[in-house]
């Protein structure tokens, strides 16, 4: 039996869906102040197939003002999902042998976005938002660790709000 996390994930893993949408943070370990905001988002033109799109708030160039900038290199800005063979290729290593369960992952050529579903359902699903950089030998782009990130609650939304 192999030592992976990864598992069939038409079988235990949770898709993302609408109900993931929404706002994630990261916070600073020491202090606990949140220091990355992301907002993942669904759109969906009537015209054709909803897009899922990654963001981030950084500061503008206007009087320390805050505004969303789309995560995206070159265009490529909808996030696409991942066949299990590729999210296979990325969490099939040492590093991700625990805690078991199922990522879905999807990306576009520079960021993704992760939920990993935990094999067993007392634990908490987790997500992360992912870095690629450049291309492996296999012609995959190469992921860099996860970033793990929070979905931000009533509480955290309230703080962020004051901050405008």
């Amino acid at each position: 039996m192999s030592d992976s996390n990864v598992f069939n994930l038409p079988i235990y893993g949770k898709p993302i869906e609408l109900d993931d949408a929404g706002i994630y943070y990261t916070t600073n370990k020491k202090t606990g102040a949140i220091n990355n905001v992301f907002h993942l988002v669904y759109e969906n033109d009537l015209s054709q197939d909803g897009e899922w799109y990654l963001y981030q708030l950084k500061n503008t160039s206007k009087n320390g003002e805050m505004g969303w900038v789309i995560l995206a290199d070159n265009g490529d800005y909808p996030l696409k999902s991942l066949a299990t063979e590729e999210i296979r290729h990325h969490f099939d290593k040492p590093e991700y042998t625990e805690p078991k369960g199922a990522w879905q992952l999807m990306r576009n050529s520079r960021y993704g976005f992760g939920k990993f579903t935990p094999i067993h359902a007392d634990d908490e699903i987790k997500y992360a938002m992912i870095l690629f950089s450049g291309a492996e030998m296999s012609g995959i782009p190469k992921m860099l660790v996860p970033l793990l990130i929070n979905k931000a609650e009533d509480e955290v939304l309230r703080s962020l709000a004051e901050l405008d």
